[in-house]
């Protein structure tokens, strides 16, 4: 793979964020990056709501990144979230008609049509991605990489089915094209997060990465360094908000800021410690009259707690446990990232929950990405793009082998003829 140029949107509830990278075969180079927070509602809970204002924002974003690295950008990858992506891992067998083959590249599109074809989609979805996760050869043999060549009398393979509604995705992708560019790549928001943020190792071992943002929360669970679960559903941190504003009587503006410096997700066992942190009080204002009043930080995040348990407990892992059968091996622990990660107390609240060990990811380690955006909120749109680099590579690689000869006979074919006009 030659230096080509990718770019990468993060269309969120809160923000539009978009970067362009520089990639080849051996690496990766932020070139440009930027960001603008919604002046007014754009995205609601992952989902378009306004679609001249969120052409407007993707054309200001493009046109800054066009700026900063002098090229034209008519290509874009994108993550979605937004309540409308699952994904599940299902698997599938295929006896050969020898008890002993080599296995070609037809037999294992044909094991891949088979997924697709037994797999229940529901109306006005489809199939966003089909990624095997490991091939089974004579029911005992078990390899991740493409078992083209080895022998075999039946192959079977784990695929994780991922799908998405058609609407809400074609009006992302409406507001791209009225912007002036083409969608190139499209992948769930939680691949992307965990892209960026996961070793190979913490893969294997088992992890939970939940990505935590104003209007989505999108999460995912690796086990055996297999993927078995995407999700994403229309609630974040924005419900805190909410909740806030309606019994404090205050600006949601007002609320979200006193959530940030005064909420305690771990007060359950701040309460148990009797901390000195939830003594204090804050003076607020309500909504119209102005009226000042003095409200206990105890109080404050006490509502902050209850609504991150329905949210992460109630819901994420509820979610996860029916949908396994199973409470997931997470040796590696849960790693949290998005938006609303920072909380304060939000690790110590999880590992709670969980009864596992927690982190907050942020996106390190990449050439060229400044440190203003090496924050849990950027996880998804620098995932993106390894995301889409990774797909490249792996493209480039199974190049069928009728195309490989197809351009050796043309390069072939044209320096002949060039050998013979230079005669000439």
């Amino acid at each position: 793979m030659k230096n080509e140029a990718i770019v990468s949107l993060d269309i969120g509830s809160h923000k539009i964020a978009g970067m362009v990278a520089i990639v080849n075969d051996v690496a990766m180079e932020i070139v440009g990056a930027e960001h603008i927070e919604y002046e007014e509602e754009i995205v609601k809970n992952g989902r378009v709501i306004d679609m001249d204002g969120c052409t407007e924002y993707i054309k200001r974003v493009l046109s800054e990144l066009e700026q900063q690295t002098n090229m034209s950008l008519p290509l874009v990858n994108i993550s979605i979230g937004g309540g409308f992506v699952r994904g599940w891992t299902a698997s599938h067998k295929l006896g050969l008609e020898s008890s002993r083959r080599r296995i070609t590249e037809i037999d294992i599109e044909n094991l891949l049509k088979n997924v697709k074809n037994n797999s229940k989609i529901p109306p006005e979805s489809h199939i966003l991605k089909l990624l095997p996760q490991e091939y089974i050869i004579d029911d005992e043999t078990h390899v991740k990489k493409n078992p083209k060549g080895m022998f075999g009398s039946s192959i079977g393979a784990l695929v994780h089915i991922c799908i998405v509604l058609d609407n809400p995705l074609q009006n992302i992708i409406e507001c791209i094209k009225k912007a002036g560019s083409e969608v190139d790549g499209i992948y769930p928001h939680s691949w992307a997060s965990a892209e960026a943020l996961l070793s190979e190792e913490e893969k294997k071992s088992g992890v939970l990465v939940i990505d935590f943002g104003k209007g989505t929360t999108d999460f995912l669970v690796y086990s055996d360094g297999n993927l078995y679960g995407t999700y994403s559903i229309k609630c974040g941190g924005e419900l805190i908000d909410k909740d806030l504003s309606l019994i404090l009587n205050i600006a949601m503006e007002s609320a979200s800021e006193i959530k940030k410096d005064y909420g305690w997700c771990n007060y359950q066992s701040l309460v148990a410690k009797k901390s000195p942190e939830l003594e204090a009080q804050i003076e607020v204002r309500t909504v119209g009259t102005g009226t000042r009043m003095m409200v206990g930080i105890d109080k404050i995040s006490r509502f902050v707690y209850e609504r991150i348990d329905d949210i992460l407990r109630v819901r994420v892992k509820s979610i996860i446990e029916k949908d396994l059968g199973r409470s997931p091996r997470l040796g590696a622990g849960i790693v949290l990232t998005g938006g609303s990660s920072q909380l304060k107390g939000l690790v110590d609240c999880v590992q709670e929950m969980f009864k596992r060990p927690a982190r907050v990811g942020t996106p390190k380690g990449i050439l060229g990405l400044a440190a203003s955006y090496q924050y849990p909120c950027f996880s998804a749109v620098v995932g993106t793009l390894l995301l889409r680099k990774k797909e490249m590579s792996i493209n480039e690689r199974t190049e069928p082998e009728w195309l490989k000869k197809l351009q050796q006979f043309k390069k072939k074919t044209g320096d002949k003829l060039k050998k013979i006009w230079e005669g000439w």
